[in-house]
């Protein structure tokens, strides 16, 4: 018998799985004698005094050794061979409970929230989800660089209450523009398939971007980050985080952008230098930034990114779209199957 256990950090209810049949999708295994289970994890939740944006955040940024796991918790999960999870702190107290454990599916793009050394140790394949929130992002970055380019925010009337007289020769086109792609993973390949109809020249810098994938995409692969900055009339970030890249988006990259172009980030805050990008604003050495994620949320009142008029700030609703659950568990569903037939994972993460 193998069990799947789902665990929930608290945002995901044993009532919204219900209400989705996802306990009924795990029928397709059943020939491979499988046992279903839902437990809960509020580890992460309690400790941020049960203020889940917060813990998500802390998760993000530190890892999970900081959560405590109940003993109720670390007992559930003792005998399951499959995990799916969703924000839950996967640290070396969860991997040394699940002493069965062979597969842990992420439901998030991310592995943040597990510690992949004890993960290893434990002989434990870690999968994520890369592509969960893929749809939603990519019309949200589309969005944005449209909003942008067209002044909506400064040229909105809504509950203004007055016209605004238009000023002519302010707003660009995207036909001819050229749209930069920092990384060419799931969602920058769904935004440049949403950008082919507007004319617009795509390029893309991704030391592991696929060129045959690029060249039937008709998307250019530079060979130098600089270049990309340098040409970008728009640059759209799609890159992961790592420690290696924190903060890549700096001073000098910044500088080498046109004083026409705009940055966008649906992706990770800490891939952008926030005060190289503040200062970058306030002189105009770029036109303006759309920006989905900020290094702390909600942002404190008075923060420049609240101030300024030549950026879009929206409060990290990028993947917003659809129903986040049924699109989350369509990831480790494809990689169960993977695991009962012994095929290649496709998002295996160590």
């Amino acid at each position: 018998m193998t069990k799947i256990v789902f665990v929930s950090e608290g945002l995901i209810t044993k009532q919204d799985l219900e209400v989705r049949g996802i306990p009924q999708m795990f029928d397709e295994f059943k020939e491979y004698g499988v046992e279903y289970a839902f437990t809960e994890d509020l580890g992460a939740l309690n400790k941020a005094g049960g203020n889940m944006r917060e813990a998500n955040l802390r998760l993000e940024k530190e890892g999970p050794d900081w959560v405590e796991h109940t003993p109720q918790f670390l007992e559930s999960i003792r005998d399951a061979d499959i995990i799916i999870m969703h924000y839950s702190g996967a640290d070396r107290r969860f991997f040394e409970a699940a002493q069965r454990l062979k597969l842990l599916c992420v439901m998030r793009s991310g592995v943040e929230n597990v510690d992949m050394k004890a993960a290893k140790e434990h002989g434990v394949t870690v999968c994520a989800s890369p592509g969960r929130a893929a749809e939603p992002v990519a019309d949200f970055a589309v969005t944005l660089m449209l909003a942008l380019m067209r002044r909506l925010p400064r040229n909105d009337m809504g509950g203004k209450g007055e016209w605004k007289d238009s000023v002519m020769g302010l707003e660009g086109m995207m036909k001819n523009s050229t749209v930069s792609l920092l990384g060419f993973g799931a969602i920058a390949r769904k935004v440049a398939q949403r950008l082919q109809g507007f004319g617009c020249s795509i390029i893309t810098y991704d030391p592991w971007a696929d060129p045959e994938t690029a060249k039937k995409m008709n998307v250019e692969i530079v060979g130098t980050i600089e270049e990309l900055f340098q040409r970008a009339d728009f640059l759209s970030v799609h890159a992961r985080l790592t420690a290696e890249n924190h903060g890549m988006i700096n001073e000098r990259l910044l500088t080498l952008m046109k004083p026409t172009a705009y940055l966008v980030n649906t992706a990770r805050a800490g891939l952008i230098d926030e005060e190289a990008l503040i200062k970058a604003l306030e002189e105009h050495v770029i036109a303006g930034a759309g920006i989905d994620v900020f290094s702390d949320e909600p942002l404190p009142d008075g923060h420049p990114f609240l101030k300024l008029d030549n950026i879009i700030a929206t409060p990290h609703v990028a993947g917003n779209g659809g129903d986040f659950i049924l699109r989350s568990i369509e990831s480790p569903l494809n990689e169960i199957r993977h695991y009962f037939k012994e095929e290649p994972y496709s998002y295996k993460m160590n």
